[in-house]
């Protein structure tokens, strides 16, 4: 009890030891205070191993971050059971050659049933410098970086930057605007869900993105070319546009330079096989990315589609 009572008086009046107790403590109030945006897999720890796929699947879905968050393998499965699949978006995804080789190099060459699934944006086709993007960042962490964010996650996450207010959002949910949840799925695909919806920031964005940089032809030969190639090595490939709003939509037909109909005979001369998407079919939580429930529903009628073209 002597030892417990010295111990106390020195807390109270050591000048540092109040100080490293009192961040201690805010440390543990902020860490604990962090609203809760994602489920599943820690967000290190998701990115970390999906950069560490290697030779792994039957079937990979490839595209930017409207197939990430569109496409559920889970879901895939009850069509094609027993099947690998991974979903293989990243953010700002673009299809750049080096992109390409890794989804090809994601499939197991004893697989006898591989197949590539693209969900091809208008954006994603959109002329880029080399390292933009999600991919390249996750594509060049190091077998150090890699092993801890896997190992340390929790970690990780607790001591993540927060800001005060964001903290406070935490503690009072009622002070956001909105609430967005995501679940990391250790098969690549991100739900998300976020109430209430907004559009209008995402339209308004890709406006002004597609005034600066538009569908680049160079990126269309390149898809053409990676797609004659797999196709001829027996890869089925399937290429769709994910569906986002119907504002969305209308934008990008209009104004980022992408000619749909020539697009797709291109794609289908060289092998490919198309598939039509509703584009205003499926709700969008941000004017881009559908919500969770809307992409379970994409995923069935994407299947649907496969399974009739592959009889």
């Amino acid at each position: 009890m002597k030892n417990i009572a010295n111990a106390l008086k020195f807390l109270f009046i050591d000048r540092t030891a109040r100080t490293l107790l009192l961040a201690v403590l805010l440390m543990a109030i902020m860490g604990s205070s962090r609203p809760v945006k994602s489920h599943g897999l820690y967000f290190s720890e998701y990115w970390a191993i999906k950069g560490s796929w290697n030779k792994c699947a039957d079937m990979v879905l490839a595209g930017d971050s409207r197939t990430l968050a569109g496409l559920s393998p889970h879901e895939m499965n009850k069509y094609f059971p027993g099947a690998r699949i991974y979903n293989y978006g990243f953010g700002a995804a673009w299809f750049s050659s080096e992109y390409m080789d890794k989804v090809e190099s994601l499939l197991d060459p004893n697989s006898k049933n591989k197949m590539i699934i693209m969900g091809i944006s208008p954006h994603s086709l959109t002329k880029r410098d080399p390292d933009t993007g999600d991919f390249f960042g996750i594509y060049s962490l190091s077998n150090r970086d890699r092993f801890i964010s896997i190992h340390l996650a929790a970690l990780i996450n607790f001591f993540d930057p927060l800001s005060f207010k964001d903290a406070l959002k935490g503690i009072f949910p009622s002070l956001a605007e909105n609430h967005t949840e995501r679940t990391m799925h250790a098969d690549g695909w991100i739900a998300a869900h976020r109430e209430p919806a907004s559009i209008k920031h995402a339209v308004k964005q890709y406006a002004e993105f597609y005034k600066q940089r538009l569908v680049d032809p160079c990126n269309v030969a390149n898809v053409y070319r990676h797609v004659r190639k797999w196709s001829n090595s027996g890869i089925r490939v399937y290429g769709f546009i994910p569906p986002t709003c119907k504002e969305m939509y209308e934008l990008e037909i209009a104004k980022s330079g992408l000619d749909k109909e020539r697009f797709i005979k291109g794609f289908e001369a060289s092998g490919g096989a198309w598939i039509e998407t509703d584009p205003a079919a499926y709700p969008s939580f941000d004017g881009s990315h559908l919500q969770d429930d809307s992409a379970i529903q994409l995923t069935n009628d994407l299947c649907k589609q496969i399974i009739k073209n592959e009889r």
